[in-house]
Parts: structure tokens; sequence; C-alpha cells
């Protein structure tokens, strides 16, 4: 099983996975990504964990083939690969990025900051580079946003500390 790096998402959902799965994967690390797929094309690796960002092109060209998303449900761009989820419910990896501000800052403007990133993501240019990309917005209120970062910290956290991943 191919990583960019211990400790890096793609090594965390492998994790998961063995936990889940009751598997055992060997953990290969990688200085990047460029070197990673190229041993999976090569077939010098089996498997490795990647966003649909970067491995869809290589999918449709026919140089990889996606066995599984991580996502909780299929995706639409490759409706025919199936969701880890379905064979192993309530697992799921998702990349994620988030919008913070210092802990002092003023409601009012947290509340202002929230509402216009929103208004940005519903312009259709903004929507349409996002489609590119297979990244989905999706907006919260803070109090769901805060909610989302303590599950996702806390389920981590025990991926974390039950594969015994330490910083390197």
């Amino acid at each position: 099983m191919v990583a960019i790096g211990p400790g890096g998402t793609a090594h965390l959902s492998a994790a998961y996975l063995e936990s889940v799965a009751g598997i055992k994967l060997v953990h290969v690390p990688y200085r990047g990504l460029g070197p990673a797929i190229n041993d999976i094309i090569a077939g010098h690796v089996d498997m490795m964990f990647d966003t649909l960002t970067t491995s869809l092109p290589q999918h449709q060209a026919g140089k990889v083939k996606m066995v599984a998303v991580a996502s909780p449900q299929r995706q639409a761009a490759v409706p025919d690969v199936p969701a880890i989820a379905e064979l192993y419910p309530g697992y799921h990896s998702i990349t994620w990025f988030g919008i913070v501000a210092p802990p002092g800052t003023p409601d009012a403007l947290a509340e202002r900051i929230n509402r216009d990133v929103a208004e940005i993501f519903r312009r259709p240019e903004v929507r349409s580079r996002l489609d590119e990309m297979k990244m989905e917005p999706i907006g919260s209120t803070r109090a769901e946003a805060a909610r989302f970062f303590a599950e996702e910290a806390a389920l981590w956290g025990k991926v974390i500390q039950d594969a015994k991943i330490v910083v390197q």
C-alpha cells in the first residue's frame, strides 16, 4: 500500500481500512505523488489511496483501475466504482478544507465571512471550476462546521492511536 509520507491522508485512510476490514497492509511511504503514481502504473505496488482529482484521469486513460472510493457513497464521476462503505458501513475518508479564523474573531465578523464564502461558492464560475476538480463545496453553519471538525478529530485520533502511528 502506497502512502505519500507517514501520517498523511493516504496512510491514515489505509490504517482505518485495516482496522475495519481486519486486514494488514504494508505501508510504503513515498516522497511525492509522482513517484507513487508511477509505481502503481508500473505494477511495483498493489494499491494506494489517492484523491479523485488526480486518480480519475489515470483511471479514464486505463493506466490504473479504481477499485473503490472512500467517500460515504459512490461518486457521480465513477458510478460503477463502489464505495468502501458498501462493504464496511460507516467507513469514510474524505479530503476536506475548512475556512477558519483566530479564536478571538468577533461573532459578527465570523458570520459575515461564513455568509460571504457561501455566496462565493454559489457563483456559477466557482461551481464550474470546483466541478472540474471533482470538489464539492458543502456550506454549513459555524456550529455544524465545529461539530464536523470535532467528529473528524475523534475519528482520526482513534485511527492514529489504534494504529500506533507516530510522527517521524
